[in-house]
């Protein structure tokens, strides 16, 4: 399918939504190029080709200033850095200035407008994107659990005004999942505070979005194995990332998770092949493009490993 056919249909499909009455039209209906936008910018990320994401996004805030969703993604732009690099500060704080503005303008709209949808989306996905930061990278989760809650809270208040919008439950059904399946040590805690799930709606949530989802199919599904990694359906982890690394072959982040797998699945062996073969597929023509110095990297470590069993 050429490229103008598929942005023609994701264009007629961002058209102002005729079943919405003009009062609730929001932001992606009054400014459909911005889906477009979007689009284009989450495949750049997902795909790791971060310079181009950073471009798309920081138009993205030149194009509506007033708006959290530019910089929400500016943000989620240095966790996928972090992830490769997590003791480096000065990620951390740059994901953390636009995380932090994206919290500022969401609140700025909220106080003009309670009825903004897209501003208690995007406040939401905000404060969610903190919380995995906490989790994935700093390991604050106690602080990851604050901002979970503020998530889930504003996730509902979008939900409240648009029930029929399957993305909002992206970050009610992380929510309900983890918070349902905390560990006994600090689940007193969690239940004074007011984090009480259910894990297995959240689950059920989590992967209708990923079947369904508008914008957030990838993101629900990058949610769910972290489900499937605290469950040790480590089957069902290593089945959704293969399928991961089909659609996004150059996010050298994938790989990283993959070799885990294949250690917490007790096949090292299995890994090595695997990566042996993308190593010596890598350039040929047709080959997908895959992070060369990632892949030698993974299959290092996986023969290391086998080296001390």
């Amino acid at each position: 399918m050429g490229r103008g056919i598929i942005l023609g249909a994701v264009a007629f499909a961002l058209l102002p939504a005729p079943w919405l009455p003009a009062e609730e039209q929001g932001l992606f209906e009054t400014h459909p190029e911005l889906g477009l936008q979007l689009r284009e910018g989450l495949q750049r990320l997902h795909q790791y080709d971060l310079d181009q994401a950073d471009r798309i996004f920081t138009r993205m805030v030149k194009d509506h200033p007033d708006r959290p969703i530019g910089y929400v993604y500016l943000g989620e732009i240095f966790w996928w850095k972090a992830l490769l690099d997590k003791r480096n500060k000065r990620l951390a704080r740059s994901f953390e200035k636009h995380t932090g503005r994206a919290i500022d303008k969401g609140k700025a709209l909220l106080k003009k407008d309670e009825s903004d949808f897209y501003a208690w989306l995007y406040l939401a996905k905000a404060y969610a994107n903190r919380s995995r930061f906490k989790v994935t990278v700093t390991r604050s989760y106690l602080g990851a659990l604050v901002a979970g809650l503020k998530g889930r809270s504003h996730n509902a208040q979008a939900a409240e005004l648009r029930p029929d919008y399957i993305d909002c439950l992206i970050g009610i059904g992380g929510f309900n999942y983890f918070s349902g399946a905390l560990p006994a040590v600090i689940k007193p805690f969690a239940f004074l505070i007011g984090a009480r799930g259910d894990r297995e709606l959240g689950l059920r949530q989590l992967e209708t979005v990923a079947e369904k989802g508008e914008y957030g199919q990838t993101t629900a599904k990058i949610v769910l194995l972290g489900v499937y990694y605290s469950e040790k359906r480590y089957d069902d982890y290593s089945d959704l990332l293969f399928r991961m690394i089909e659609q996004f072959p150059s996010n050298p982040v994938f790989y990283t998770w993959l070799s885990n797998a294949f250690v917490q699945r007790k096949q090292v062996d299995e890994g090595i092949r695997v990566f042996n073969q993308w190593i010596e597929e890598a350039g040929r023509d047709g080959a997908p493009r895959r992070p060369l110095k990632f892949l030698e990297i993974e299959k290092d470590k996986l023969e290391l490993r086998r080296g001390r069993s």
